[in-house]
């Protein structure tokens, strides 16, 4: 079941729940999970720093012909972007490189300021993704629960372009800000990761390594951003509306 969210005259094409928020009952493999993530993460190549991105939407306009691409990651990643020329969009799957102007780029700031989640768009005729491939997005009435499996897949920079899939446990729930604290690890690069669960949801954004200041000798863990704000944003906040289309 394709979703399509209509946002002013672009229509954003996503795996989403329904709107009842009926869970997908059905549990994957996790090689599974990894191949679907790789196939919709990117790494995000700058000048100055390197980070992971993932496609959270996709719109297509059919008397130009061009494909309007919503990319989630962590805002940190991207919040000076704009001050660049030009980056590099990466995927590991087929060697995929897109060169993507700045000036023709919007970012997009999710939450409040604590809250390190942000989106870019762009436009392009290339395919990058069919949109039956993309992964769903839980949205604000359904959550991971403590203890969870979860796994998540991105491209760490010490190794240049080879991306890895991490996997650990829902831990914490925490506030100021509202995240996820996970029994798991993620190097430097992967910040904007997708983290999904094992029926095949995409749940959450890789953020930050957490560590309790009082604590200093106690392994830290992973910090995340709950995806539902991507969906709440595409939804609520530019106006979307979602339609069912069988493909």
């Amino acid at each position: 079941m394709l979703k399509l969210l209509i946002t002013h005259k672009y229509v954003f094409i996503s795996l989403m729940l329904m709107m009842s928020e009926s869970i997908n009952n059905k549990r994957y493999e996790w090689w599974d999970v990894a191949e679907k993530l790789a196939r919709q993460s990117f790494q995000l190549r700058r000048e100055s720093s390197l980070g992971t991105a993932f496609m959270a939407s996709q719109a297509f306009e059919h008397k130009s012909k061009n494909r309007h691409y919503c990319f989630a990651t962590a805002w940190h990643v991207i919040d000076d972007i704009l001050e660049d020329q030009k980056f590099i969009l990466f995927r590991h799957h087929d060697k995929l490189a897109v060169s993507c102007s700045t000036d023709r780029i919007m970012t997009a700031r999710l939450g409040p300021e604590a809250f390190d989640l942000g989106f870019f768009f762009f436009r392009t005729r290339d395919n990058l993704l069919p949109p039956e491939q993309m992964m769903p997005v839980r949205g604000l009435k359904t959550f991971p629960s403590l203890g969870e499996d979860l796994g998540w897949y991105g491209y760490p920079g010490s190794l240049e372009s080879t991306p890895i899939f991490c996997r650990g446990t829902l831990a914490s729930f925490k506030t100021k800000p509202h995240c996820y604290l996970i029994n798991g690890i993620a190097y430097p690069g992967m910040s904007g990761s997708a983290i999904a669960d094992q029926f095949g949801w995409v749940i959450g954004v890789v953020s930050e390594w957490w560590e309790d200041p009082n604590l200093p000798k106690i392994p830290g863990m992973l910090q995340a951003a709950p995806s539902a704000m991507i969906r709440h944003v595409l939804e609520d906040r530019l106006g979307a509306r979602i339609l069912e289309n069988e493909l």
